[in-house]
């Protein structure tokens, strides 16, 4: 049973507008954890890389030609569901014998018409490391599909769920990514998020007990399982001597969650004397830090951590179920601050309740931070959150919207498929825009960027000033 795994190309052209020059194909750390536990099953497993090689279907086909796999699986989020799609129909065109299985949310969430349009012989519904070895076995084996749990498939014709798979309890259990099966040389990632090169991506949990209804992690669960301190620091110390990394960075949306995890992790980290060999970077919420852990993990080498700050505005942030305050926001930058550790800022723009003045709120609170970085994204109620259903119901969303709409860029060839009463996509176009540039144009920024931070390249700030300037 040969099994290949594809990461689609993520179609930036029409999803990222002006703003795809800042993109660049990251890690896909969902598929390398699949890829490794099939390793471990000793089920021949290779990898292709859609988006290094652009989407080029030439070189696509040639791959499956030369790989001849029995089972192909297709990873799909909502930013590369158009292309995952047709890569599947392409497949089952020319490659009928291999069987095709899609995973990852956006597969999870419309299964249905997944199997229906003959996109799949089966999707993976939640965590695939478990539920991908079992399928591929059972499609070995010539086994009942509905004797794998986790999965959608087509019994009798019509669409079915198995039997649910409970959630990985013990994440140390995991096998670490199996990097070596990819073109770890043409990943890099994203500017604001690079410190020191070659950088990669890592997991230290999953779930999360906050409930944010723009948020699709409702998938990995409420209830939050983290990964041992050793177990992560046996990763990062793999990670540099094996693939000579230099600065592992967090995907989690908080890590660490509490003091106690910060002081285990930082005290792991500085024992091993990784704090001289590596730098690192993570995501938390400003609700979740306080003096003493920012200092521990500054000592133990984080560089640079990321916020959601989303909104300048408390009645927005409600709108969104943040749960956290502006001032809450203003007192963890403080912090920060004083703990030496860089800050990356996230905003969001038309959220639910956003008006052109609390957006220019927004806008004016970014700013008088002291900041490094900030991405203004446009809100997008992402199918998987509660927010998308909610608005499918409310009819705000068309059910059937294509998945392109589903932008954090939108431009006016690609409207944003919602945008807040009383503002129109004209609106957020243009207020993103000024977002951008009122915060990385000024006198300060620049000279921050260029004297102390200089992770931007001179041709990254280039280009990044041309795209803030053209029309």
């Amino acid at each position: 049973m040969k099994i290949l795994l594809i990461n689609p190309y993520t179609g930036s052209e029409e999803t990222a507008g002006r703003y795809r020059r800042f993109l660049a194909p990251m890690p896909p750390i969902s598929l390398a954890y699949v890829a490794a536990a099939l390793e471990r099953a000793r089920l021949p497993v290779s990898v292709y890389d859609d988006y290094t090689e652009g989407g080029s279907r030439e070189a696509l086909v040639k791959h499956i030609r030369v790989a001849d796999p029995d089972m192909i699986g297709l990873s799909c989020v909502t930013p590369t569901a158009k292309r995952t799609n047709e890569i599947a129909a392409l497949v089952k065109r020319e490659f009928p014998r291999a069987k095709l299985v899609q995973g990852n949310l956006h597969s999870s969430v419309f299964f249905e018409k997944t199997l229906n349009e003959g996109l799949a012989d089966a999707v993976v519904i939640g965590e695939g490391e478990e539920t991908v070895v079992e399928l591929a076995m059972a499609f070995e084996s010539g086994a009942p599909l509905a004797s794998v749990a986790g999965i959608a498939h087509n019994e009798n014709g019509t669409p079915e769920i198995t039997e649910p798979r409970g959630f990985i309890e013990d994440l140390d259990s995991l096998p670490f990514p199996a990097w070596h099966l990819f073109p770890i040389e043409r990943y890099r990632l994203f500017n604001f998020a690079r410190v020191r090169e070659p950088g990669t991506l890592v997991l230290g949990s999953r779930g999360c007990p906050y409930g944010c209804n723009y948020c699709s992690l409702k998938i990995m669960g409420r209830r939050r399982r983290r990964r041992s301190a050793v177990n992560i620091a046996d990763e990062f110390e793999w990670l540099h001597d094996k693939f000579g990394y230099a600065q592992p960075s967090f995907v989690d949306p908080i890590f660490p969650l509490t003091e106690k995890e910060a002081i285990e992790f930082s005290d792991e980290v500085i024992r091993r004397g990784l704090n001289k060999k590596l730098t690192w970077i993570t995501e938390t919420r400003v609700d979740c830090v306080n003096e003493r852990m920012l200092k521990a993990m500054a000592a133990a080498g984080l560089s640079r951590i990321m916020y959601g700050f989303e909104a300048g505005a408390d009645g927005v942030l409600e709108s969104i179920s943040k749960n956290t305050t502006v001032d809450s926001a203003r007192k963890a930058v403080e912090m920060t601050r004083r703990a030496g550790i860089q800050i990356i800022g996230f905003f969001m723009i038309g959220s639910p309740g956003d008006t052109v003045r609390t957006v220019e709120r927004t806008i004016a609170f970014s700013k008088s931070l002291d900041i490094d970085f900030a991405k203004f994204t446009v809100f997008s109620p992402f199918p998987g959150t509660g927010i998308y259903d909610e608005f499918v119901k409310d009819g705000k969303v068309a059910a059937d919207a294509p998945s392109s709409s589903f932008t954090n860029y939108p431009t006016r060839e690609n409207p944003a498929v919602y945008a807040p009463e009383g503002m129109t996509n004209d609106d957020l176009v243009r207020l993103q825009k000024k977002a951008f540039m009122s915060f990385y144009l000024r006198p300060k920024m620049i000279l921050r960027h260029l004297l102390k931070i200089r992770t931007l390249r001179a041709a990254d700030a280039l280009v990044g000033m041309m795209t803030l300037i053209r029309k």
